[in-house]
């Protein structure tokens, strides 16, 4: 069978169970096995669908890619009408997008104060979670709500449908950067195709779909630069995506370390350089200052939100079971850890610059793998950035790339809070000890290589 019809047949079986869940209505709290089915299901067949993509020889025609993107499409289209039952986000999205276009600035009152009163709703405002706290999102995705508020007001469906549009725009820029690495451009099924993108962005309409264009463009950008002289524009471009994605959601910050660490010929190179970090900064204070104003806390929620924690990976859970030993805050390990590993993997990069853009770019997975090892708070929404390097890496013996395209299938099962009312411990071991066995695997063999080499040199 060829490829244009594995991918024709994986794609209507999808269809079948997207449409199974579109029908089978509201997710949770006493319906989440349902789908956990459709879910397993989906990937299931996404699976063999990625399969045909990594065995396929030869380069796929645009009629193969048209197919590729029209399925993703469709799957989309069927679960866009559904309510966002996984997740509550999405009515937080529309009423921040309301307080703004009645004048209020987002940061300055919770959703419950008595001054926005006359706004409450049983539709909206009596979904949404957290009522009692300001808003915790940056001012990147309190702009894009305000803007779909006014072109689809009060609109579930409308929110959800800029986020769909934001992972089809990543998706072509997708093929860009598989064509700048010589990979197959059909790869980007892997991405489009994951049953976590579409049921977290399509359903849930999470808006960590809109850092994913930015993302992948500021990577795009990165591998185009050598094609011409490094100059100052593709610079400041890249480090103006990179901005804006930190002000849709402020982790992205993280990977601009590994962006900008590219070795460079001259001394001008390294001074256009410098215009990568400053342009991301500038373009962040701009955000910010959009909404500073007298009595306005732009952070929000976000110092309580830090310290929340949810679906822990074995590790983390025991260094906070030390903490509580040794009566510190159960949280301080984590504050710590994180912000200590990627400063020594950002101070890496900078000591040891990239000795091309191709490897500035697989840099990239790095501080995201850490950020998702060490989390104590980690939502299955959080893994949708490290699809798109799973696209460009996974092949057979890629241990690493595999252990990642897994644990996209296995974080789901932190949706067991539903059934327990907590994460379960057994979930987290599931999710996470794949994953770990097999970056140990990816470890060993890097070791192993290196040895070779270095004998092969003496």
């Amino acid at each position: 069978m060829g490829l244009r019809r594995r991918l024709i047949a994986s794609g209507v079986l999808c269809l079948l169970v997207y449409s199974g869940a579109a029908l089978y209505g509201p997710f949770r709290p006493d319906r989440i096995e349902g789908f956990f089915f459709f879910f397993v299901a989906a990937f299931g067949l996404y699976a063999l669908a990625t399969w045909a993509i990594l065995v396929e020889p030869t380069p796929p025609t645009r009629s193969t890619l048209l197919i590729v993107f029209g399925f993703a499409v469709v799957f989309n289209g069927l679960l866009l009408p559904t309510s966002p039952t996984l997740s509550d986000d999405m009515y937080r999205y529309v009423w921040d997008g309301r307080v703004q276009a009645n004048g209020v600035n987002p940061y300055r009152y919770p959703a419950n104060a008595p001054e926005l009163s006359l706004l409450h709703d049983p539709t909206v405002w009596a979904h949404m979670n957290r009522p009692s706290a300001i808003t915790v999102y940056p001012p990147g995705a309190e702009l894009t709500f305000a803007s779909v508020w006014r072109i689809f007001p009060d609109s579930i469906v409308g929110m959800k449908v800029a986020m769909v549009a934001a992972v089809l725009l990543a998706g072509g820029l997708l093929l860009g950067v598989l064509q700048q690495f010589g990979q197959n451009p059909a790869r980007v099924l892997i991405f489009l195709w994951n049953p976590l993108l579409i049921f977290e962005v399509a359903h849930s309409g999470h808006v960590d779909a809109l850092y994913l264009p930015l993302i992948i463009g500021a990577l795009w950008l990165r591998l185009k630069a050598p094609a011409v002289r490094t100059s100052l524009r593709y610079e400041i471009g890249i480090g103006l995506l990179i901005g804006l994605a930190t002000l849709v959601k402020l982790y992205p910050l993280i990977l601009l370390p590994a962006l900008w660490s590219v070795q460079r010929a001259t001394r001008r190179d390294w001074l256009y350089s410098l215009s990568l970090p400053a342009a991301a900064l500038v373009t962040i204070g701009i955000g910010y200052a959009l909404y500073i104003a007298p009595g306005v806390d732009t952070l929000g929620f976000l110092p309580n939100y830090s310290r929340e924690f949810f679906n822990i990976a074995p590790v983390p859970m025991l260094l906070i079971q030390w903490a509580e030993g040794h009566h510190l805050a159960y949280y301080l390990p984590s504050s710590l850890l994180f912000p200590g590993l990627i400063g020594l993997v950002s101070l890496f990069f900078v000591i040891r610059p990239a000795q091309s853009a191709r490897e500035a770019v697989l840099r990239g997975a790095r501080p995201i793998a850490v950020y998702l090892l060490v989390s104590i708070n980690l939502f299955s929404w959080y893994v949708l950035w490290l699809l798109p390097f799973v696209a460009i890496t996974l092949a057979r013996a890629r241990w690493a790339a595999l252990g990642w395209w897994l644990f996209s299938g296995l974080v789901v099962l932190s949706y067991t809070l539903f059934i327990t009312g907590y994460a379960p411990t057994w979930a987290a071991w599931v999710q996470f000890m794949p994953l770990y066995g097999l970056l140990a695997l990816a470890a060993f063999s890097f070791v192993r290589s290196e040895r070779r080499k270095a004998v092969e040199r003496t």
